[in-house]
């Protein structure tokens, strides 16, 4: 009976860990997931900030040449603020990428992983809303 007990605690065990470790690749799985649904959008970034800046230079000059107003002084504004948020999504995801530590963390006990994962799940999503936010604010203004 002792012995019975004994693998029946032992089968307990493993299948704890086992669901720890499936655990822990589906949240890994899913914060690359968004990693890889956000990384292209890094070069739309680019694009954007270069037409962007393109429109800052419109603006410049024409107001070197005399040509100027509110709407001129305000719309030069945004575009800068614009570009600035641009900036500020792609250096998070840069950001994150260089602390992502996926492979290290896979070696921490269960728990610890899960809760790393977790985490970083969290981090990728933040990374996820402000790039796809400062993109379409970009275009909207782009577009006027």
């Amino acid at each position: 009976m002792k012995t019975y007990l004994s693998v029946l605690g032992m089968a307990a065990v493993m299948l704890a860990c086992s669901r720890d470790k499936d655990k822990v690749l589906e949240l890994e799985g899913k914060v690359l997931m968004v990693h890889d649904e956000i990384m292209p959008r890094m070069d739309e970034i680019m694009s954007l900030k270069m037409k962007l800046s393109k429109k800052i230079i419109q603006m410049d000059s024409l107001q070197n040449e005399g040509i100027s107003g509110n709407n001129i002084a305000e719309a030069r504004i945004k575009a800068v603020d614009l570009n600035q948020k641009l900036n500020e999504s792609d250096k998070l995801m840069m950001g994150w990428m260089n602390e992502y530590k996926g492979d290290s963390a896979k070696k921490l006990k269960p728990g610890e992983a899960i809760a790393y994962f977790e985490n970083e799940q969290k981090k990728i999503e933040d990374v996820k809303q402000v790039t796809i936010k400062s993109i379409n604010e970009a275009k909207a203004f782009l577009e006027n």
